[in-house]
C-alpha cells in the first residue's frame, strides 16, 4: 500500500497571480477565497492577484496568502480521499499543516499567521537583520564559523538539505560569518528577507505569539505533524499549541524531516502550495518520489492520474 506525506511551503514561494486559476475550480474554493479576503481585507486580494511583487514579498502579505493557496489546493485533494501518513510544513507551512490536520480552522489559522507575521516583522530592526543561504559546506564547518563570529547572535536557522543551511542573526554578525565561510570554500547567497527569522532575535515574537494564542482552542491532529524544531511527529493538541511560539525562534530541521519520511518508508511526497522549492530540496535529500501541486492544472493532472 502506498504511503504518502504532504508538505507545505513557507515564505519565499509567493508570486503575483498565484491562485487566480483556483478561483473557479469549485464552489468551495471560491467560498474559501471570499472568507479569507473578508477576514484579511480586499487589499490582500489585490496584492495576491495583481501585485506589485514588492508588496507581496512583505511578511504580512506573503505568509497568509501562501497559506491560503496551499489550503485551497489541500481542500480539493481531500475530496479525492488522499489520506497522508504524515504531514509537515516548512516554517510558515507548519501552520498550514495544523489547518490541514484539523488542529485549527481557517479563521483561527489566518489570525495566528497574521499576528505571527506582525510580531516577526517588528521583533528586531530589519536593517540590523540578515539571513544567508550557505551552499557547499558542512554542518560542522558552519558551526565552527558561527562560534568564531564575534558579533552575536548568529545561528544555523534552516537545515534545508544536506548541501544548504541558512544562517540568521544580526547583520554584521552574518556578514562576518559569511567571510569565514567563503574563505573555507562555501558559497553564500544573501536572502531578501525583512528579519532574522528562526533566531534569538525572534524571542519577543515568540513571547507575543504565546500570549496571543493562550485563550485559543486547539484540536488533536487527524494526521501526525512532523514538527520543524524536532523532526518528530506530534498529534497532541497541547504540545501543538506550545510548539507555535517555540517554532518562531528555533531552527527548522527540514533535512531531518525528509529523512524521517524516508525511514518511515514513505513512497510519495506531495508538495501542496505555491512554487516547488520543497520538491527541489527533497530531491537533494532523499530518493522518494516527489510531486508538486501548485496550480489548477497540476491538481487536475494529479487527480486524473490517481483515479486511473
Amino acid at each position: 500500500m502506498t504511503k504518502t506525506a504532504i508538505i507545505f511551503p513557507g515564505q519565499g514561494s509567493q508570486k503575483v497571480g498565484m491562485g487566480l486559476d483556483l478561483l473557479d475550480i469549485s464552489k468551495e474554493s471560491k467560498n474559501t477565497f471570499n472568507d479569507a479576503f473578508n477576514y484579511l481585507g480586499e487589499d490582500y486580494k489585490t496584492v495576491c492577484f495583481e501585485g506589485p511583487q514588492e508588496q507581496l514579498k512583505k511578511t504580512q502579505y506573503a505568509q497568509p496568502l501562501i497559506f491560503l493557496i496551499s489550503a485551497i489546493i489541500f481542500n480539493e485533494l481531500k475530496k479525492k480521499d488522499i489520506t497522508p501518513s504524515y504531514i509537515a510544513g516548512h516554517s510558515l507551512g507548519e501552520l498550514t499543516a495544523y489547518y490541514a490536520s484539523g488542529v485549527l480552522d481557517l479563521e483561527s489559522t489566518l489570525s495566528i499567521i497574521k499576528k505571527r507575521g506582525e510580531l516577526m516583522a517588528k521583533a528586531h530592526p530589519s536593517e540590523d537583520s540578515a539571513m544567508c543561504a550557505v551552499i557547499g559546506s558542512t554542518e560542522d564547518t558552519i558551526k565552527d564559523c558561527i562560534n568564531e563570529t564575534s558579533i552575536q547572535p548568529v545561528v544555523a536557522a534552516n537545515y534545508n538539505c544536506p548541501s544548504q543551511i541558512v544562517i540568521s542573526g544580526k547583520k554584521e554578525g552574518v556578514n562576518e560569518c559569511k567571510e569565514k565561510l567563503v574563505s573555507r570554500g562555501a558559497k553564500c547567497i544573501d536572502l531578501p528577507v525583512s528579519g532574522a527569522f528562526h533566531s534569538p532575535l525572534m524571542n519577543s515574537a515568540a513571547e507575543g505569539l504565546s500570549s496571543f494564542i493562550s485563550d485559543q482552542s486547539f484540536n488533536e491532529a487527524m494526521y501526525p505533524i512532523v514538527l520543524n524544531r524536532q523532526a518528530i511527529p506530534e498529534t497532541n493538541k497541547h504540545n501543538l499549541k506550545e510548539n507555535i511560539a517555540l517554532q518562531v525562534n528555533s531552527s527548522v530541521l527540514w533535512t531531518k524531516t525528509i529523512q524521517f519520511f524516508e525511514k518511515e518508508n514513505i513512497d510519495t511526497l506531495i508538495e501542496v502550495g505555491p512554487g516547488r522549492v520543497l520538491s527541489g530540496l527533497a530531491k537533494k535529500t532523499c530518493s522518494i518520489n516527489t510531486i508538486s501541486i501548485n496550480s489548477a492544472e497540476s491538481l487536475h493532472e494529479f487527480c486524473q492520474n490517481t483515479s486511473k
